[in-house]
């Protein structure tokens, strides 16, 4: 789990793969943040693509605690869902 201290900014990524290649979603890349009390911070918000098959999203928290992310790639009527955490702390 990646530690954060408040204020930073988290870079959020995934990676979007057919067997060992890089793929595009045909349909969609979005991510979902919730934080720490269970509310959603983000809400299927589009990734910024980087190149085939690699996205990223940038996220300044505002609360302390442990984040869930999922990221959904949606192609044609397939959803695939990967999930990650991060920890946002008092800074030092």
């Amino acid at each position: 789990m990646t530690i954060l201290e408040s204020g930073e900014t988290v870079v959020c990524s995934c990676t979007v793969k057919n067997g060992s290649t890089l793929t595009d979603p045909d349909t969609s890349m979005k991510i979902t943040i919730v934080d720490s009390e269970g509310t959603t911070a983000v809400d299927g918000v589009a990734m910024t693509k980087d190149s085939t098959g690699t996205y990223h999203y940038n996220y300044t928290p505002t609360k302390l605690g442990v984040y869930s992310v999922t990221y959904v790639a949606v192609n044609g009527t397939k959803t695939s869902k990967t999930k990650d955490q991060f920890r946002i702390r008092s800074a030092s």
